[in-house]
C-alpha cells in the first residue's frame, strides 16, 4: 500500500468505527500502521494485538 492509501484507509475505518462509538488508541494505530506498512509480519502484529488486549 501506498503512503496515501493507508493514511485513507486509516481515516475511514476510524470513521466508520466513530459511528458505531468505538474508538482505537494511539498505540493500537500506530500497531495496525506499521503492519499495513510492512514493518511488521502479520504474526507480529498478532502477537502484539494480543499483549495489548490483554493489558
Amino acid at each position: 500500500m501506498t503512503k496515501n492509501s493507508i493514511e485513507e484507509s486509516m481515516r475511514r475505518a476510524e470513521a466508520t468505527n466513530a459511528l458505531s462509538g468505538k474508538y482505537a488508541t494511539e498505540e493500537q494505530n500506530k500497531l495496525i500502521k506499521a503492519n499495513l506498512e510492512g514493518k511488521i509480519t502479520h504474526e507480529e502484529f498478532i502477537k502484539k494485538a494480543l499483549e495489548l488486549a490483554l493489558k
